[in-house]
């Protein structure tokens, strides 16, 4: 028997309005799940609770099944192992804060497990008649490292604004996306990273009220692959239901090139297997029997490049998400979508010249055309010409097209653009990068990062539009600017610098070649 449908509250006490010291608990049949509240508010935090059965032996690249573990006595205190996965995203948090002149040390080593299905929940009360809603985020890392604890993403602020906020973990890399030809009868062939994700909102479905949350208000958010995912989630029949709202921070470019196969996530796993001397009958056995470090070192020694998608594998996807974007089948969901202004920037080298440009613009898919060169030939900082054209077609275009295909066919859709640059030299040397926007989101902003007031103004800036999103289904509340929904004729964006306030979509010029070729796409396919 699983968690569902066994919680009761225990009563928890809290003196004054701003701390509480009594534990807060629930009953889960006749387990006792053991929380805290975070230190100086009533905000009660349970970390590291399973929503599936840890995916080991046998049920690696297996469909997540619902958890049968039974405990007498559980701590929710600690955060669980993060999911496998090289250290990319640790190097960078420890390069960022070394940018910023802090010591690469404060940034602890990361512990890492294959059992790692766990979630982290914050919430304002115990109490399941408040129905309040629920923020559910979904990391990035480019589905192969990060993990739901970052610092930036503990949920304690957006909790204090009267949610209920949840950080999920799912299976990276070569534990979340690969499949095998032994896998083809599976009930699950592939994504099982996307079907970790479904498996916690479905968790969530049954429980989140016990915590004080609506399971009929729940928005999902993420930034970059943890994006993406949302967006493949919301072409998902399997996903439908389980999510009432979506924010969608730096994504929406990807999937708009071909997708992977299930062919070719199978031959990945033919030629995975083989790295070992698997060959033929039961090399997917034998891979599974690999310990989980060796099988990550291994991989990532072949794969270390490649850069994991969810797959068309007929089950999750059966069509290429912007396929079923442009024939106007994605969720019928309301969603903010928005980008950075320099997500490239600080990732592009400092000595590129004029013919990177050319060759940036050449080797773009959906702005390969004079008339994009025009647009950031005058650009004297050749990393910014290269970085305007990386964001603008893998994000920012993307994300205004999306939007606006949504708002005609009356679903409504909000766009921002994210450009605050901190203080100082640091700030300004890696702008508005890939990511900046997450401590503003969240509230969270670390010791060792320049935040001054504009930097706290707008983070609660932000915080209320995310808030009230989640409440809402729309991002507009008294004390805010307004921010009309991307449609009509004169389409606008909430920028969000040193302070908030409505523009004109960015980079035009680009955007309308973008925007050109998608259309031309869309006659090719016959998806208008």
């Amino acid at each position: 028997m699983g968690y569902a449908g066994r919680f009761r509250t225990l009563i928890f006490v809290c003196i004054a309005a701003t701390a509480c010291t009594e534990e807060p608990q629930l009953r889960l049949g006749g387990d006792l799940l053991h929380g805290e509240f975070v230190e100086g508010t009533t905000i009660a935090v349970f970390r590291g609770i399973g929503f599936a059965e840890p995916p080991l032996g046998d049920l690696r690249w297996h469909k997540p099944l619902p958890i049968q573990t039974v405990v007498q006595h559980s701590r929710a205190n600690d955060f669980a192992p993060a999911c496998m996965q090289p250290m990319r995203i640790l190097d960078w948090y420890r390069d960022l804060a070394e940018t910023f002149g802090a010591s690469r040390n404060v940034f602890d080593d990361l512990v890492t497990s294959e059992d790692c299905l766990y979630l982290n929940i914050w919430t304002p009360e115990l109490r399941p008649d408040l129905a309040l809603p629920v923020m559910v985020y979904i990391h990035g890392g480019s589905n192969k490292s990060g993990w739901s604890y970052e610092p930036n993403y503990h949920g304690h602020k957006l909790a204090e604004g009267g949610v209920v906020m949840v950080s999920i973990a799912y299976r990276l890399g070569v534990f979340g996306f690969l499949s095998h030809p032994d896998l083809s009868d599976a009930p699950v062939v592939a994504n099982f990273a996307l079907w970790d994700q479904i498996a916690a909102l479905r968790w969530l479905q049954e429980n989140v009220r016990h915590f004080g949350g609506d399971p009929q208000k729940i928005t999902v958010f993420g930034e970059s692959s943890g994006a993406q995912n949302i967006l493949a989630l919301m072409a998902s029949d399997e996903a439908k239901g389980l999510f009432h709202g979506a924010i969608l921070q730096s994504t929406a470019g990807f999937g708009i090139g071909q997708s992977p196969l299930l062919h070719d996530e199978q031959m990945r796993g033919v030629q995975t297997a083989n790295l070992f001397g698997f060959v033929g009958e039961d090399s997917l056995q034998k891979l599974r029997s690999v310990p989980a470090a060796e099988l990550l070192r291994v991989y990532e020694e072949k794969f270390a490049s490649l850069y994991h998608s969810p797959a068309l594998d007929g089950q999750i996807l059966k069509k290429p998400v912007w396929d079923i974007i442009l024939s106007g089948d994605l969720a019928k969901v309301p969603f903010i979508i928005g980008s950075n202004a320099d997500e490239w920037y600080s990732s592009t080298p400092e000595d590129v010249t004029a013919q990177n440009v050319e060759e940036a613009v050449e080797s773009s898919s959906l702005l390969n055309s004079p008339v994009s060169l025009k647009a950031v030939r005058n650009e004297t900082d050749f990393r910014e010409a290269i970085d305007r054209i990386e964001t603008a077609e893998n994000m920012l275009c993307p994300s205004q097209y999306l939007a606006g295909l949504q708002n005609d066919l009356k679903n409504k859709a909000w766009v921002y653009n994210f450009s605050r640059i901190r203080d100082g030299v640091a700030g300004a040397s890696v702008r508005a990068y890939h990511g900046a926007e997450l401590p503003y989101v969240f509230g969270t902003h670390d010791s060792w990062i320049t935040t001054t007031d504009i930097d706290w103004r707008l983070s609660r800036e932000m915080v209320g539009y995310w808030l009230q999103f989640a409440k809402t289904g729309n991002p507009n509340r008294a004390g805010l600017a307004a921010w009309p929904a991307f449609s009509g004729p004169d389409k606008q964006v909430m920028e969000f610098t040193d302070k908030s306030s409505l523009v004109a979509p960015p980079d035009p010029v680009l955007c309308g070649v973008f925007r050109e070729s998608i259309d031309r796409q869309r006659i090719t396919t016959g998806t208008q």
